[in-house]
């Protein structure tokens, strides 16, 4: 069965406009179709919104809802934090694929992925960004934890993680924000749906050393891929391409750890990290 669309409000940006979408809307006993004629739009295409599915880009669409629902600006107010919570902008259109995904499988060679970061390890390595004050870096870190919400949901994804070893050693925030981290990463390990393997140092050079990325399975069977590079992120829907990020993701795969033996190496480090 396939895995409903959130209305947590906390999940996503998108997530949260959508829910206080509908929240108006019903307040006025208007029906998704009723309003999607008054604005221009199908009433499936306000479902997708106040699905979460994504997050309107023109402002004139939000103005004329609140106009429709006759609530003075409260819904243009929301469009706007949810346009400035914490996400940069370019990385909104992943989140939308992030909450449709079934599969999310990664690879990380320097970092612990966002989705797996503690509050502390996300608020070291967010405040290494040149240009960000204080206030800047916690609503980042918001917008990171938020993400997390989709591993708690009632419909999780499978998680499949694979990082280097490296990423253990990595100092970030120092050794106490480590050794929280790696407990962390033990702890959802447990998760049923969520499966981390760790490719040792001892393997060598391994091919993808050079970027992390994410492939995103939605339910339509399509995948779509999220490549880190060193000014912004790319999302990547072109089959030839997605298909040769797959082959990558395998070969990683091949000289990662069992589970059983990645989670004593994370517990070993962690041991380091706490003398």
């Amino acid at each position: 069965m396939s895995r409903p669309q959130t209305t947590n409000p906390e999940a996503s940006p998108a997530a949260r406009f959508g829910y206080e979408l509908r929240k108006l809307r019903t307040e006025v006993r208007m029906s998704q179709s009723q309003l999607g004629r008054k604005v221009g739009y199908t009433g499936a295409a306000m479902g997708a919104i106040e699905r979460g599915i994504r997050l309107p880009q023109q402002r004139e669409l939000v103005e004329q809802c609140d106009e429709v629902l006759g609530v003075n600006g409260a819904l243009l107010k929301v469009w706007e934090e949810c346009r400035s919570d914490g996400n940069q902008r370019w990385f909104y259109a992943w989140l939308e694929v992030e909450q449709q995904a079934v599969v999310l499988r990664t690879w990380q060679p320097t970092l612990v992925p966002g989705l797996l970061q503690t509050p502390d390890y996300a608020r070291a390595m967010l405040a290494g960004r040149p240009g960000l004050s204080a206030e800047d870096v916690e609503r980042a870190v918001k917008a990171r934890l938020d993400r997390q919400a989709i591993l708690t949901c009632k419909h999780p994804p499978m998680v499949w993680a694979v990082l280097d070893e490296m990423v253990l050693q990595r100092p970030v925030g120092g050794a106490a924000v480590m050794e929280g981290q790696l407990n962390h990463l033990l702890a959802i390990a447990e998760y049923p749906h969520i499966t981390l393997q760790i490719v040792p140092l001892a393997a060598g050079s391994t091919v993808a050393l050079q970027a992390g990325f994410i492939i995103a399975q939605i339910r339509e069977g399509r995948e779509i891929v999220y490549l880190d590079t060193a000014s912004k992120g790319q999302v990547i829907v072109q089959a030839k391409d997605v298909r040769h990020i797959q082959v990558k993701y395998e070969a990683v795969r091949t000289s990662a750890l069992a589970q059983n033996a990645s989670q004593s190496l994370i517990r070993e480090w962690m041991q380091k990290w706490s003398t």
